[in-house]
């Protein structure tokens, strides 16, 4: 589909509560990153395509899409964005640019402040979740950080 818009797909992640929370998950959340989107109305127009074909296959899954060319994704990678939801988990399907990456990055920011989110009536602390999960990534982050600061120097 992308390729008949001459489009190639960079990156491919589920998220949202269909990964944190899949029994009580009310659809799925699909983002998709292409190399490029001309303006608004081919980004509204690859969303409705994409949908629609999912909805072909699983007719009954409520399914929400998101899509962003590599440079608006990257732009949006930042605490206060929709893509700040990622902290609270997302599967990766597909990918050329080094998600993981670069949301470890996103983490990072959004643990250095407090970011609280309201969401169906509940306050959810962005920030201690970010924390959270770069602590579960362990002596891997904790030794890349310190890399980091000796070269910083």
């Amino acid at each position: 589909m992308l390729e008949a818009r001459g489009k190639r797909l960079k990156s491919l992640v589920i998220f949202g509560s269909s990964i944190y929370s899949p029994l009580k998950a009310r659809d799925v959340d699909l983002l998709v990153v292409t190399d490029r989107i001309a303006d608004a109305d081919e980004k509204c127009a690859l969303e409705f395509e994409i949908a629609r074909a999912l909805r072909a296959v699983h007719p009954k899954m409520p399914i929400d899409i998101i899509v962003f060319d590599e440079c608006s994704f990257r732009e949006n990678l930042e605490p206060g964005t929709l893509l700040s939801g990622l902290i609270a988990g997302y599967e990766i399907i597909y990918d050329e640019l080094g998600l993981n990456d670069l949301i470890v990055e996103l983490a990072k920011s959004i643990a250095s402040s407090e970011y609280i989110v309201q969401k169906s009536g509940k306050r959810i602390n962005l920030s201690a979740l970010a924390r959270a999960r770069l602590r579960a990534l362990g002596a891997g982050f904790a030794e890349k950080r310190e890399q980091d600061e000796i070269h910083q120097d």
